[in-house]
């Protein structure tokens, strides 16, 4: 990847994040910069889509870098579980890179499990599943649906569609195609100037 295109797609990244933030949680561009730079870089060593990280921390934390879980096990801004991670809590509370590496780390093992036990048509919601409800994930209900929101929030990052909360709301895959229609036709997001021309000259989409 050559410097221009990396620097092409934090710029895209961030700007997701910058979308897809909690209203009552802002995340100021510096952060947003930063989280894209994490994603990319465990992402792409991970063989892991930066978008869905990105979508994991949104759904998991709000991007909020010290959130603890009501156990006191889950930590920093992707929720690692303490207990099947050789970092500490107070390590994760204090580093979204580390955050980001367990979370890129954790969703490639998942993935390779997924991919030796179920049919091609359960392997999004196996391994993003898997993340939030272990080997024995849930496969219906608020758990169940667990996965839908993440690609939700995935796919407003980065299509850059300022979505608030309403992800938390989808049960479907139709769910999503139509929400994001909805909102792109309705909100207009603001980023900053500097970005504009770099954004112009990027895919919507990128893989």
């Amino acid at each position: 990847m050559t410097m221009d295109l990396y620097l092409a797609l934090v710029m895209r990244l961030a700007t997701g994040v910058f979308a897809i933030q909690a209203s009552d949680r802002p995340v100021d561009w510096e952060h947003a910069t930063g989280y894209a730079m994490a994603a990319i870089y465990h992402g792409t060593r991970a063989g892991v889509d930066p978008y869905e990280l990105i979508g994991i921390a949104r759904n998991e934390s709000e991007f909020v870098e010290n959130r603890r879980g009501p156990d006191g096990k889950d930590c920093g801004i992707a929720q690692t579980r303490t207990t099947i991670s050789k970092f500490t809590c107070r390590q994760l509370l204090n580093s979204y890179w580390l955050s980001f590496a367990e979370a890129a780390r954790e969703m490639r093992e998942y993935a390779d499990s997924c991919h030796k036990r179920v049919s091609a048509a359960e392997y999004d919601r196996c391994r993003i599943n898997y993340y939030n409800s272990g080997v024995h994930y849930a496969k219906s209900g608020v758990h169940g649906a667990y996965w839908l929101r993440v690609g939700c929030f995935a796919e407003a990052a980065r299509n850059a569609v300022p979505i608030g909360a309403s992800c938390r709301h989808v049960h479907s895959k139709r769910d999503i195609a139509r929400l994001l229609e909805k909102r792109r036709s309705l909100l207009t997001l603001e980023v900053p100037a500097a970005s504009a021309s770099v954004l112009a000259a990027i895919p919507v989409s990128q893989e």
